[in-house]
């Protein structure tokens, strides 16, 4: 696990949490909830960027920061002389003290570890539906990177392999005629995304891009873009390069000469690939170490190996039981054993229905007759309460039960606990109860 801590950013004053497979975080608006996604994503993103760039030297500390995280996530007028963060993960460990003073350092076993494809998915997603926001000269930011992506991925989904939106009886498609997104409506009619209810406009590109991050990603080889692909090119071969030099199997001229470089790492990525294919038939014979060190290397930073998901605001617009349905929909399709998952929420709504998936896990071996557990509709979303935490945001600071600072608001099985739920109703039935002492007696 992975702790984080912050100090004074935003609206945070002091939180010191270690961080879960899966975290939901609630509270009030303006609570902090996104400040803290957005710093976790950062956290999550830089693991990866260190781990394709095999270290830490091309980070300019400063330039940095200001760009990747205050500028990316919007967090400008956030930071303050005084602000602090801390994240120790399995990869790497860094400190930002105020604006621009970070340090980070690399864990023990960095060489070893794999990158993940991130995702963001922020509360305004429905600005995908303006027509022709493609050609608005958008800062670089999160909504603009998550505008890029469902450029790419919407074009996946054409009229003959239409996206079912939950069980709402509407698909969506791409129609590239009329370059439009579009729903495919239960009686037959076709509507644009942009005339669709603001719930659709809501709810279409996180199920559609929740989909294409934890499933199609993984049943498809993605495409590589050159500049990345050169990058994982000079990364894994640069060291046995230099390493053919020193043995006079190569000399200076080669590797001065781009061209040729190039050609040479060509056919060394060709034998690597042939070597790959056949180690499985190779047995007891070993391949050389630098041989099993590009091939290992090659696998961990070139294609993602799970997925770090960050969803503001699932809610957004819905109904609550089309809240709820949501919400099984998203933990039916993570896998369980390897992806990692944040959602921010104002919804009690969304706390419910998380809270019978955890409960689906704890009486699952109760449950006699295998007929009995395929009735329940949501068994694909039951999820192990351990690897689960939920949040609540007060005043700055995470308070979880008999106002414990930095706990989470769940009880010794894991479960939401009822004294959160009692007081959420308490506060919604307080002002009727005080009304019902008007009404006149029979």
């Amino acid at each position: 696990m992975s702790t984080l801590i912050i100090r004074n950013v935003g609206p945070i004053k002091c939180i010191n949490i270690e961080l879960n497979q899966f975290n939901i975080f609630i509270g009030p608006q303006s609570s902090g909830k996104s400040t803290i996604a957005k710093i976790i994503s950062f956290s999550h993103w830089l693991e990866k960027d260190i781990l394709v760039h095999q270290g830490t030297d091309y980070i300019d500390t400063s330039t940095f920061i200001e760009e990747n995280l205050i500028k990316f996530h919007k967090l400008k007028d956030y930071f303050k002389e005084n602000s602090f963060i801390c994240y120790h993960g399995d990869v790497i460990k860094f400190q930002i003290e105020g604006k621009d003073k970070f340090t980070i350092e690399k864990e023990k076993s960095f060489e070893d570890k794999k990158v993940g494809k991130i995702a963001y998915i922020p509360s305004e997603r429905n600005l995908i539906t303006l027509p022709g926001i493609e050609a608005l000269p958008l800062p670089r930011d999160n909504m603009r990177t998550f505008l890029f992506d469902w450029l790419s991925i919407h074009r996946k989904y054409d009229k003959n392999n239409a996206f079912n939106i939950l069980d709402l009886g509407v698909k969506f498609y791409f129609d590239e005629d009329n370059r439009q997104d579009t729903i495919l409506l239960e009686d037959g009619n076709i509507i644009s995304l942009y005339t669709a209810s603001s719930g659709l406009q809501s709810i279409v590109p996180l199920c559609v891009y929740f989909y294409d991050v934890v499933k199609w990603v993984y049943d498809h080889i993605e495409d590589i873009s050159f500049q990345k692909r050169n990058l994982y090119l000079n990364l894994i071969y640069e060291p046995l390069l230099r390493n053919l030099r020193k043995k006079g199997i190569i000399d200076d001229n080669i590797l001065k000469n781009q061209q040729q470089k190039e050609q040479l790492v060509g056919a060394l990525t060709s034998i690597t690939t042939e070597l790959r294919k056949a180690s499985p038939a190779l047995g007891d014979a070993k391949l050389s170490p630098s041989i099993e060190k590009i091939l290992r290397l090659e696998d961990n930073i070139t294609k993602p190996h799970f997925s770090s998901i960050i969803i503001e605001e699932p809610e957004q617009n819905l109904f609550p039981k089309t809240q709820e349905t949501l919400l099984y929909y998203l933990l039916s399709l993570i896998d369980k054993s390897r992806d990692k998952l944040v959602i921010t929420t104002h919804s009690p709504y969304i706390l419910y229905a998380l809270n019978n998936c955890m409960l689906g896990w704890l009486v699952k071996d109760n449950i006699e007759y295998e007929d009995e557990i395929e009735a329940i509709k949501f068994k694909d979303s039951w999820v192990n309460p351990e690897n689960v935490s939920v949040w609540e945001l007060r005043n700055g600071c995470i308070i979880g039960l008999d106002k414990k600072e930095n706990m989470t608001i769940q009880d010794h099985d894991g479960l939401i606990s009822s004294n959160y739920f009692d007081r959420i109703m308490k506060n919604i039935t307080t002002d009727f109860a005080e009304l019902l002492q008007y009404i006149p007696e029979q």
